[in-house]
């Protein structure tokens, strides 16, 4: 059944039907995005040396202020610093492992600029870790991209750059369901 509008056109009763689903739909489409805002969240991570299988998290567009110290995790934790080429064996991993590495690299670059300004400001960079997190991440309320559960940031204190550590340990521990 069609009515006509003052125009002269015919249309559909159901127009306005229609109209209101597009409209719900953009409504509830809103509002996705999560927090951004880190200061004061409790830092939930778990310590990278654990017996107990990890459970697999979803970690896309979940952040972090966890920098560990890369030189003492290097030496004592069994951390590598990981590549950040993409590597993958089977195009069903591509795309996971891609994601991964770009977001790494992403963050990475993010981190040397803001070292850059802080060189900038104040002629040095920081002199230790302390003061990397002291003046560089928490005075800016930096959050970095979550990444998998084997892989942690870590803050090279005599590169003064952020690197991606990588624990083999964890990475070869079967998952927990």
């Amino acid at each position: 059944m069609c009515t006509r509008s003052q125009y002269g056109f015919l249309r559909p009763a159901f127009h306005h039907a229609s109209i209101l689903m597009i409209l719900c739909g953009l409504v509830l489409s809103t509002g996705c995005e999560g927090e951004q805002n880190v200061a004061n969240r409790p830092n939930g991570q778990a310590n990278a040396k654990s017996s107990t299988p990890h459970k697999p998290e979803f970690i896309v567009d979940k952040r972090t202020q966890e920098i560990k110290n890369a030189g003492i995790e290097i030496k004592k934790e069994g951390a590598t610093v990981a590549t950040t080429k993409i590597t993958a064996k089977d195009p069903i991993t591509l795309a996971g492992n891609a994601y991964v590495t770009i977001i790494g690299q992403t963050a990475i670059l993010n981190m040397q600029h803001a070292m850059d300004l802080y060189h900038a400001e104040n002629n040095r960079y920081p002199r230790n870790y302390d003061e990397f997190m002291n003046e560089i991440i928490k005075a800016n309320n930096i959050a970095l991209p979550q990444l998998p559960y084997y892989q942690k940031y870590g803050y090279d204190e005599k590169e003064h750059k952020v690197e991606i550590l990588e624990y083999e340990d964890l990475k070869k521990q079967p998952l927990g369901r």
